[in-house]
């Protein structure tokens, strides 16, 4: 990606970047985590012949959990996919404006996809609904329950984002 003067950590955190990065920071430690899991899956396959169950379960749900939630993370410091061959071409006035218009799309986007996923996560709960593995283990409860936090996450991280726009706009006039 190419850098842009959007790229990286902000450099005048609010609460809610200090609270994503947080929590961000946590959940990265589920990749080490998935990884110790797997080479000790891998160790009792190979050398015992006692393959676990539970190994797969745990890893999928912790990665899908550190994605949907680390989303904001990416939002917070600027790196999400854009169109950098374009933007980049733009005055800082025009690329603030874009960010903004982007940002409020963003906005309903992850509103829509908070709001099916509330109602998937609702029943999920309700149901108490467990994987299909022999540990039967609530994995779609957890991913359903992370995909509702991650919108609003996204939601509040775009606000954050946009407030930091409009006054970055406002000062170059």
């Amino acid at each position: 990606m190419a850098e842009t003067e959007h790229s990286g950590e902000p450099r005048d955190k609010n609460i809610v970047d200090r609270a994503i990065e947080g929590i961000s920071k946590v959940l990265s430690y589920s990749f080490a985590v998935s990884i110790v899991v797997t080479i000790y899956d891998v160790t009792q396959d190979v050398l015992f012949h006692s393959p676990t169950v539970w190994v797969y379960d745990v890893v999928t749900t912790g990665i899908a959990v550190a994605f949907l939630i680390g989303g904001s993370y990416a939002l917070m410091r600027r790196e999400h996919i854009r169109i950098t061959a374009v933007y980049v071409r733009f005055s800082r006035k025009a690329r603030l404006r874009c960010d903004i218009v982007t940002g409020l799309l963003a906005i309903v986007y992850f509103a829509v996809f908070a709001w099916f996923a509330l109602d998937m996560a609702r029943i999920s709960v309700t149901d108490w609904e467990v994987g299909g593995s022999a540990w039967a283990q609530p994995t779609p409860v957890v991913v359903k329950v992370s995909m509702v936090i991650g919108a609003v996450l996204m939601i509040v991280q775009m606000l954050s984002n946009i407030r930091r726009d409009v006054k970055s706009l406002r000062a170059e006039r």
